[in-house]
């Protein structure tokens, strides 16, 4: 029997380009990806690599505060509680930390709940929720553990990109292009597929989109992703951030692959999904 004729239903792979773009449908019935590189998702990444207990993002600063009231009063305590977030770029007043993955070091956040809201990041992890959906958290420090998981994904897959303002997000994209490009890899290699295939998933099929970003992703980043810093800082909101003295958060968010972590974001909060952690390398941890 030909393989394609022994796996079960194809399994579409999407992109969405921007949180504004999202619907429910594109979500309904698979497993969405959240991409924020710059930084929500970097950073989400980061501080539950770090030991971080787990991350609840909000929409906004005043239902960060409501919530930590909330936790603090249920609790008795703020012991253990995290404020973190930003707006244009910068931590919010009384926060106590921004949304620079380098603040979420072991010592800050090891065992700590962090109420998280940023301006496009959250905002898309909340809008992908909805009742019996996985929602994955990439970012390029976890590339290759978020592949891995999502060539087990019996479903579709849609890699929701936050973007920047309402528009395309380059290194969104090329996120996006990565994951692609290692699905289609993988599926092309006639030795990917071993053992009893007949409870196997489905194989991939590539929307244009999707297809779209694993081209740019070759084409920009090279094909084991040698260029990928290079082409990061000069994307538009790279460029914003680097203006504001964010620049060595640009460069370790364009770090591929330094932590092999999967978040699942589920029930108002993000923890680790897969077992087993390698901590995040973090030029400011101690």
């Amino acid at each position: 029997m030909p393989l394609s004729t022994a796996l079960g239903a194809p399994r579409v792979v999407d992109v969405v380009p921007t949180l504004q773009t999202l619907r429910p449908e594109d979500v309904a019935g698979r497993v969405a990806v959240v991409i924020d590189v710059l930084r929500a998702t970097s950073t989400i990444v980061a501080a539950l690599g770090a030991g971080a207990r787990d991350i609840r993002p909000v929409a906004t600063p005043e239902e960060a505060q409501a919530r930590l009231a909330r936790l603090e009063a249920s609790r008795g305590s703020r012991e253990g509680l995290l404020l973190g977030g930003e707006r244009e770029g910068f931590r919010l007043p009384g926060f106590d930390l921004g949304n620079s993955p380098l603040e979420y070091t072991p010592k800050t956040v090891a065992g700590k709940t962090i109420i998280f809201t940023t301006t496009n990041g959250t905002q898309t992890l909340r809008r992908a929720a909805g009742a019996h959906r996985t929602i994955l958290v990439a970012s390029f420090l976890n590339a290759s553990a978020v592949a891995e998981r999502l060539w087990t994904c019996p479903t579709g897959i849609v890699l929701a990109c936050a973007g920047t303002r309402g528009g395309f997000s380059l290194e969104d994209t090329l996120l996006a292009g990565f994951l692609v490009d290692r699905l289609e890899k993988r599926a092309a290699d006639p030795g990917a597929a071993v053992g009893d295939t007949s409870a196997a998933p489905g194989p991939f099929v590539f929307r244009d989109l999707a297809r779209s970003a694993a081209a740019l992703y070759r084409t920009l980043a090279g094909g084991r992703g040698e260029d990928l810093a290079r082409v990061v800082v000069t994307a538009d909101h790279a460029r914003y951030l680097t203006s504001r003295g964010f620049g060595a958060d640009v460069a370790y968010c364009a770090s591929l692959d330094l932590v092999a972590v999967v978040p699942e974001y589920a029930r108002g909060r993000v923890t680790l999904a897969a077992a087993g952690r390698r901590p995040v390398p973090n030029p400011r941890s101690g």
